[in-house]
């Protein structure tokens, strides 16, 4: 008697995630990418103040260095998690009709997904600096959580939206 619940609740939790693999994939990606994007942000953003009194410079830049080490790691893991989506089964080749629809339905969330981010992150973190006279390794801090939340549910919107893991599988 005592095993069913818990066989019961297993069960639930695996159709779950087996449904949507790809969208916790995609957000776990997401993640790892974001926070090393994060700390990178924190240096830079701790690293910009010592040597430069422009606020808006110092945002800038503390944006652009986030977004390039995000984007870097995030591909990596992406490539990694889906590849088996545009190479061959057996012979490891590329599926390059395949290769395209991922990657510019890719290639499209993510540019909202980056516009979404890093806009609100910029004008939030510049807002932070000028008016509210935050340190500024606590304005990157509220900045980053308050943008990556917004494009979060940006991306997984849009995901749904454009079918990225929809039925459109091709068998080889």
């Amino acid at each position: 008697m005592k095993g069913k619940p818990v066989s019961k609740i297993r069960d639930i939790y695996t159709k779950y995630y087996q449904r949507y693999y790809n969208i916790i994939s995609l957000n776990k990606n997401l993640l790892l990418s974001g926070i090393v994007g994060f700390i990178i942000s924190l240096l830079v953003a701790y690293v910009s103040t010592k040597y430069s009194a422009n606020d808006f410079a110092n945002s800038a830049l503390t944006v652009i260095m986030g977004l390039l080490f995000s984007k870097l790691i995030f591909a990596i893991l992406f490539h990694r998690d889906n590849k088996h989506k545009y190479t061959k089964r057996f012979t490891g080749k590329l599926n390059l009709h395949r290769l395209k629809q991922v990657a510019l339905k890719m290639m499209f969330a993510d540019f909202i997904f980056d516009i979404v981010h890093n806009v609100s992150r910029f004008f939030i973190l510049l807002e932070l600096l000028r008016n509210h006279n935050y340190p500024p390794i606590q304005a990157a801090i509220i900045s980053s959580i308050i943008a990556s939340i917004l494009s979060y549910l940006a991306i997984n919107l849009i995901v749904k939206h454009i079918h990225m893991f929809g039925a459109t599988k091709e068998k080889f």
